[in-house]
């Protein structure tokens, strides 16, 4: 049961003769009753006051929750962000260097590519010249063969060497017009072309 200022105010002692005097304990419990209205009433402010603090705790206490909460979702996002950033940034990373890798195999494989195309084309070079030479010499045979039998039919009683390297002079007065010393060039023009066309076409 909670006194009350008004229960002090109106309570009754019973008298006896030697009890205490009735207008000190009235004045005493005035005094009591004043100061316990006004710790009471400040107990009641206290308690308004308090409650007021501990619903400001509170509220405080879920915005610092969500606070927490929203800075534990940014940090996932952030992490989450940071993750994907990375991945892709590998992911470029290595689709560059695979790139990179293709276009130097690439160009490895076109060096090789021209590298045997070069050395094909030597092998076929070296065998046309080869074989050029020996149809230029084969030709140069059959020329100095035609040339011999030229020669001997139109020096009769001379013997022919083939092995030397300057024929023997003509002798007979049209092949004076197509002679040329063996092992040495000769430029001819239309004038001597005729000469020889003119030539051949007696002799028929």
């Amino acid at each position: 049961m909670i006194i009350t200022s008004m229960d002090i105010n109106n309570k009754e002692f019973k008298k006896t003769l030697r009890g205490y005097d009735c207008d000190e304990v009235d004045e005493f419990l005035d005094k009591i009753s004043e100061d316990y209205e006004k710790l009471y009433k400040e107990n009641s402010t206290s308690k308004e006051k308090m409650e007021m603090l501990e619903e400001k705790i509170k509220h405080y206490s879920k915005i610092e929750n969500t606070i927490q909460n929203t800075l534990l979702l940014a940090q996932n996002a952030a992490d989450q962000a940071k993750q994907s950033a990375q991945n892709e940034a590998d992911l470029i990373i290595k689709k560059a260097s695979d790139s990179a890798q293709k276009i130097i195999d690439k160009a490895h494989n076109d060096v090789i590519k021209i590298n045997d195309e070069y050395e094909a084309l030597k092998q076929e070079f070296l065998k046309f010249r080869a074989k050029y030479k020996n149809f230029v010499n084969a030709q140069l045979d059959t020329f100095n063969s035609l040339e011999s039998e030229f020669i001997k039919n139109f020096n009769i009683g001379e013997v022919v060497n083939t092995n030397t390297t300057e024929l023997p002079k003509v002798t007979h007065p049209k092949a004076k017009e197509i002679e040329a010393p063996i092992g040495t060039t000769q430029e001819f023009n239309e004038n001597d072309l005729d000469a020889i066309k003119s030539f051949f076409a007696k002799q028929d």
